[in-house]
């Protein structure tokens, strides 16, 4: 049964992977973030997301170590508070910037806070809390499942420059031109 939620839950997140990186490489084909709340890109995102997260999920319990390279130990008291921080960061800056925010809504550009470091810190505490939950999990099927997840995360941010700069015009180039795409110190510009 592993492999088949295996199998479903990786060519859903591929499937996102390759729909993402057709928009990034033609202009004239978006994907996210969508058109609208009725679109089909809009569906299409979230229905492969779940499917990719609940199989996440669902593999987390049922492979738990699988993969046993790292002792419980370690992994408890290392690797869980990385998982912890990660999400819950990323989560609490999800929750500051506004969901119609971090979705594709113009709801105005956020600079502040988090931002100040980094133009996009939720996909940053996320990428931390992945390692955490892999690690911690240890389990091939995770393993894989959250790289797949980590791809989508360095990729969207390439994407949704494109809407960012169309939305936003020059406040946002200003904003690129001083704060780090992923993390830094910002500069004086």
């Amino acid at each position: 049964m592993n492999e088949i939620i295996f199998t479903v839950s990786s060519i859903a997140a591929i499937l996102l992977i390759f729909i993402s990186v057709a928009s990034l490489l033609k202009s004239s084909f978006v994907f996210f973030p969508p058109p609208s709340k009725e679109s089909w890109q809009y569906r299409l995102f979230w229905l492969l997301f779940r499917v990719m997260i609940i199989g996440l999920a669902v593999l987390s319990f049922t492979s738990y170590n699988d993969t046993p390279v790292f002792s419980y130990s370690v992994r408890f008291f290392i690797w869980l508070p990385l998982f912890i921080l990660g999400f819950g960061l990323a989560s609490y800056i999800s929750l500051k910037l506004g969901w119609a925010n971090a979705h594709g809504e113009a709801k105005g550009l956020v600079v502040s806070g988090w931002y100040k470091w980094s133009r996009n810190p939720i996909y940053v505490f996320s990428l931390f809390a992945m390692l955490g939950l892999g690690l911690f999990i240890n389990s091939t099927y995770v393993y894989i499942l959250l790289g797949l997840w980590a791809v989508m995360y360095i990729v969207a941010p390439f994407i949704e420059e494109k809407w960012l700069e169309k939305t936003y015009g020059q406040e946002f180039l200003s904003y690129k031109a001083r704060v780090p795409r992923f993390f830094g110190i910002p500069s004086k510009t």
